[in-house]
């Protein structure tokens, strides 16, 4: 699936400084053992909203060659930094297994003896269905084992459009019959024009509905990535972005909308803007400003929303001022949203830090 929008052509001005950033951090590269290309990036079980409980996630991460989109001429996305966990050289099926067998095996009596029901979520550093990075062999090894254990009643995966095929959703769904299958696919706004000047993703809208109609004729469910605060964007921007494409997708009829608030990653062209004191990551109080505005307590008996901030509270995440309580505090309020999928989380009246002043002032600048 090719897009052709005039929107989906590269900006070029933009593809040649994210490709600068990205070379320089590839050259200070050092390359993995044997015994790490063995063992996965990471993995851990956490608490999580199911489709209709409060269940746990199982997470694995694969360590792949990297997303092709990434290693390829155009540079990857303004945000991303995933690559720098990647081979970049090919990393072989039976690897791939291994990584997948040894997460599997540290967590398989904890996941069988819990009370509660789990979603396994397969990300590696691009598109789990692009054959370059987890093949054919390895996918069905690791379907295989996923179909055997029953408190997975879940499984996410993580595609670009340009790999969602039907053979690849005819497969999935042939060995996992009895689990809710979702795919996630980084739209990151409904914009074409922020996403691929902005942030450079190399998708339009378009073929992102294509994909969402063809998972559903697989009964199989779509995950959509927003990214809270695109670089370029201030505050007020952010919310309005976000909140104009959460209504979007609901009425799409989209499974999950899981919104993640930009965090400053490594050899990232963002990370240049920050260190310019060009870009701040967002106020939590932008999050919790968009997510009242965006949805109702009607929408999420359709939708799941789902939001798990990474380095939240801290300079390069999603944060209000530096006091611990602060940050804690709105962590506290997304995860009891996330889980409860209800908005009286997000609508009671709190006694929030006085930097709530501090935002106001600043939040149409930055």
């Amino acid at each position: 699936m090719k897009a052709n929008n005039i929107n989906s052509k590269p900006n070029e001005a933009l593809v040649e400084k994210i490709k600068n950033f990205r070379m320089k951090t590839l050259r200070k590269k050092s390359k993995f053992t044997k015994e790490q290309l063995n063992k996965p990036v990471s993995f851990w079980i956490k608490k999580e909203r199911l489709l209709n409980e409060i269940g746990k996630e199982f997470t694995i991460i694969l360590r792949t060659r990297g997303c092709n989109w990434a290693l390829g001429e155009t540079g990857g996305c303004s945000m991303c930094g995933y690559i720098q966990d990647a081979n970049i050289e090919d990393v072989n099926s039976n690897q791939i297994i291994n990584q997948f067998d040894y997460s599997l095996q540290n967590k398989l009596d904890e996941i069988e003896n819990d009370e509660y029901n789990y979603v396994i979520k397969l990300f590696n550093s691009g598109s789990f269905f692009d054959e370059s990075e987890v093949n054919q062999q390895a996918r069905t090894h690791i379907y295989e084992k996923i179909a055997e254990i029953k408190k997975l009643k879940e499984i996410v995966v993580e595609s670009r459009v340009e790999y969602i095929t039907s053979e690849n959703l005819r497969e999935i769904r042939d060995f996992l019959k009895n689990k809710y299958i979702e795919i996630g696919i980084g739209l990151q706004t409904s914009d074409d024009y922020i996403r691929n000047n902005y942030i450079n993703k190399g998708l339009v809208f378009e073929d992102f509905k294509k994909s969402v109609q063809l998972c559903k004729e697989y009964g199989i469910g779509i995950k959509a990535y927003l990214l809270f605060k695109p670089p370029f964007l201030n505050e007020i921007g952010a919310i309005d972005d976000c909140e104009n494409s959460i209504k979007t997708l609901i009425n799409l009829n989209i499974n999950t909308i899981s919104i993640n608030p930009l965090n400053i990653q490594k050899g990232s062209l963002v990370e240049h803007l920050w260190y310019q004191n060009r870009y701040r990551p967002p106020w939590f109080y932008s999050l919790i400003k968009c997510l009242k505005k965006s949805i109702t307590q009607k929408d999420l008996e359709n939708i799941r929303i789902l939001s798990a901030p990474s380095g939240a509270g801290t300079k390069r995440g999603i944060h209000n001022c530096l006091k611990r309580e602060c940050n804690e505090n709105m962590m506290e309020i997304l995860r009891n949203f996330v889980l409860n999928q209800d908005l009286k989380y997000i609508e009671k009246q709190y006694n929030y830090c006085n930097c709530k002043t501090k935002y106001q002032l600043k939040s149409q600048y930055c």
